[in-house]
């Protein structure tokens, strides 16, 4: 019996899970993918893609776990934005007709003097090589052209994306070769709504992870404080977190990474 999969929300380390939970926000770990293949037992995964993106180390693991396992097949169901992108080419792939993929650059936050900042631009070229590996396993495309598609920042219909090889078909038989959906004004249309949708995705913030780490990293060791008191503790922090993120909301501060 197939084993569904469902890659939701942001691409996200195990650790910074609960945060995720906590704020009931939807998140993909490379831990909920594990947990997945390991009850497969060798049944078809099917795995069904809507993300904006995330960690892209945890999306390679990801990407790896499902490559290994080799009986698998991909949906991209509405979004498979930046990280997404790389784990729809993990296996044979199929897209909706109303379904849009973006590969962009790796990108990071980083402060220092000039130093600190040309270490920085080395290892997220470094960094585009080896997710640009990730369409040109799949496609057969060249490095050159697979980065160059990241530098350009490339939204794509389910019918680019089979032009270009990134998916093996179109769902629902929409081949659509010289129709509605390669109509350019249409197109152009389009992918710059689903770049204004994009852009307005919920997600928590740098600050706002930090600061939960922080609230957990504080808390009191169990045995120094009865379990109840540990609770109201650390639920005050949280609850501290969640005002701050709600702040953040209110002064546009929460932005898609």
């Amino acid at each position: 019996m197939p084993v569904e999969i469902e890659v939701r929300g942001t691409i996200v380390p195990d650790g910074d899970k609960w945060i995720y939970d906590y704020f009931e926000q939807p998140c993909t770990t490379a831990a909920d993918i594990r947990n997945k293949i390991r009850s497969a037992n060798g049944d078809v995964l099917e795995v069904s893609v809507n993300s904006p993106g995330g960690d892209i180390f945890v999306a390679s693991e990801i990407y790896t776990a499902l490559k290994s396992y080799n009986n698998v097949k991909i949906k991209v169901t509405g979004l498979a934005a930046s990280a997404a992108s790389v784990i729809a080419m993990a296996g044979y792939c199929e897209m909706s007709p109303t379904a849009q993929m973006m590969v962009h650059n790796v990108w990071t936050c980083q402060s220092g003097d000039y130093r600190d900042m040309d270490s920085a631009s080395e290892s997220l070229k470094k960094a585009n090589r080896s997710i640009a590996n990730a369409y040109c396993v799949k496609s057969g495309m060249a490095i050159d052209a697979a980065l160059k598609m990241m530098d350009d920042t490339t939204w794509m219909t389910a019918q680019d994306a089979k032009a270009l090889g990134l998916v093996d078909k179109v769902l629902f038989d929409v081949d659509d070769e010289e129709g509605f959906y390669q109509n350019q004004l249409f197109n152009s249309v389009l992918k710059e709504n689903a770049k204004a949708m994009y852009a307005t995705i919920p997600r928590l913030s740098p600050s706002v992870i930090a600061k939960m780490r922080e609230s957990r990293e504080n808390a009191p060791e169990k045995n120094e404080k009865s379990e109840n008191e540990l609770k109201a503790l650390v639920d005050q922090n949280l609850e501290s977190a969640k005002a701050y993120f709600n702040y953040l909301k209110l002064k546009g501060n929460v932005k898609n990474d």
